[in-house]
């Protein structure tokens, strides 16, 4: 009766993290973020960013919600980045041109921030995107604040700087 017992709190535990897994990356989620390699070769390491607000930006070189954010996003970046970093992820992983297209994006909006082309590795650890441009944010201690799915306001990237502030 024990092994019955045992078998089906080990079944229901399956079932539980399987739904939660389909469900994708929610607020309040602690996700373990992969480190990757910027475009310009430096290691990006999210873990090592603990104590500063972290907004992970999808973006694709022909979509034009991301073409208007990006300026927004150097911006909040630029003014905030003692205690924020943006993370541009690239996710045209199957374009045989995409590192050209990142780099091409990153001198026309000046972006100091790092970029990646490393999609994969970010749609394996936190799911797939369900739509674009996608802004995840994270608080300090590497939880999810938001989840913006869509070009995000102004007001929305006030919203982080004052969060990061």
């Amino acid at each position: 009766m024990r092994f019955i017992s045992n078998l089906l709190l080990a079944a229901s535990m399956w079932l539980l993290a399987a739904v939660s897994h389909a469900a994708g990356l929610q607020v309040g989620d602690a996700p373990a973020v992969p480190v990757v390699r910027a475009i310009d070769g430096k290691t990006i390491d999210v873990a090592a960013l603990r104590g500063k607000v972290v907004v992970i930006s999808y973006f694709a070189s022909n979509c034009p919600f991301c073409m208007n954010e990006a300026p927004k996003l150097q911006k909040l970046y630029r003014e905030n980045k003692d205690k924020l970093v943006v993370i541009g992820v690239n996710i045209e992983k199957n374009n045989p041109e995409q590192r050209t297209r990142t780099e091409q994006w990153i001198a026309k909006y000046k972006l100091s921030y790092p970029v990646t082309t490393d999609f994969a590795a970010f749609e394996n650890a936190l799911g797939r995107l369900k739509g674009l441009p996608v802004n995840q944010v994270f608080d300090r201690s590497g939880k999810v604040a938001r989840i913006d799915v869509g070009e995000i306001f102004d007001e929305d990237f006030d919203d982080i700087a004052r969060m990061a502030r």
